[in-house]
């Protein structure tokens, strides 16, 4: 048995008995439920080209063995991840012209990482809609869609005291696998990034640590962490769950789309998603219903910063359009506020 199936195993027993003594019944089996489970930034063109390359093949074999089908998706315009989910967690046409804009009408700039600027658009934009996922879980998301839990069930700790103190074991039994397992995964991966510094130090001195920062923090403890807590979900029967894996959205923003980093993210996050498909063939009693897709895709292009020898877009951009006067190197160009 893999070790995290025996952690949630212990897991799920703490919880029935933290139901028996103060919760009462467990979830109900007359009601359908949903999983979404979201590829950031994953086009079809390179979706189709990885399962055909063995990139994802637990993907294939949902497709070719398990009755799913591929289906094509429009996104819409902008195709950002904010305008995608707010759209497909309220079924709006959302107000979102980008990643980060200036709203004419508040006279302040949105910045979705901010704090506060994403619950104010989902709290304007909604118009008092329900979310899909009112009473469930949202992981690695912009927005919440009405998600009882956002970002991580097991952080939603209110009262510790009777059941409350059965329900802090229980979650720190997964929260303490999930450190043991990514801290071990942590020393592998800081092990092969100084085999590759010895094999090629001028590569490797050239892509920088930050990128192997990023990839640990990302492809390691919040994926780790995102799997176990879904995995969590779905044994309580909670009834809408919606994980955002960042992976391959994030190594295919830096090396390209149909980069062998960006694939061997591709392929991390397919063997998540065969771990949560296993905790759902466990619980058939739940009746899950599970979603895969994307919010939008990349095309590999040549960085204007580069063409440009150092010149930002953005600053191409204010000097044609509104006249700014030419600067001295290193000094800042007086520029307006953003439009929108």
């Amino acid at each position: 048995m893999p070790l995290d199936d025996l952690v949630l195993g212990v897991q799920n027993v703490l919880d029935r008995l933290v139901r028996r003594v103060r919760l009462g019944r467990p979830p109900a089996a007359d009601r359908r439920r949903l999983l979404v489970v979201q590829i950031d930034g994953l086009s079809r063109a390179v979706l189709e080209e990885g399962l055909a390359l063995g990139r994802a093949p637990f993907l294939r074999r949902l497709l070719e063995r398990r009755g799913f089908r591929l289906v094509p998706l429009s996104v819409g315009l902008p195709s950002s991840t904010p305008a995608f989910q707010l759209a497909a967690m309220y079924g709006v046409r959302p107000d979102i012209p980008g990643f980060h804009y200036r709203d004419k009408r508040r006279g302040a700039d949105v910045y979705f990482p901010r704090g506060g600027d994403a619950a104010l658009v989902e709290r304007t934009q909604t118009a008092g809609r329900r979310g899909i996922l009112e009473g469930g879980s949202a992981y690695g998301c912009v927005f919440t869609g009405g998600a009882a839990n956002s970002l991580l069930t097991f952080a939603m700790m209110w009262r510790p005291s009777g059941s409350g103190l059965l329900r802090l074991v229980s979650k720190l039994v997964v929260v303490g696998w999930v450190a043991v397992k990514a801290g071990t995964l942590t020393a592998l991966e800081l092990v092969r990034a100084i085999l590759r510094l010895l094999a090629d130090p001028v590569g490797e001195t050239a892509r920088g640590w930050r990128w192997l920062a990023i990839k640990i923090a990302i492809s390691v403890w919040l994926r780790q962490l995102f799997t176990l807590a879904v995995s969590r979900d779905l044994y309580a029967g909670v009834p809408a769950i919606y994980v955002n894996y960042l992976d391959y959205d994030v190594f295919a923003h830096a090396y390209g789309p149909r980069h062998r980093r960006a694939f061997r993210a591709l392929r991390r996050v397919d063997a998540s998603i065969r771990q949560l498909w296993s905790v759902l063939r466990r619980v058939p009693e739940h009746r899950y219903d599970l979603w895969i897709l994307a919010d939008h895709g990349q095309a590999a292009c040549t960085p204007y910063r580069r063409l440009a020898r150092g010149t930002p877009l953005e600053d191409a951009l204010f000097e044609e359009f509104f006249d700014a006067p030419a600067r001295a190197p290193g000094a800042e160009a007086a520029r307006p506020a953003p439009r929108r």
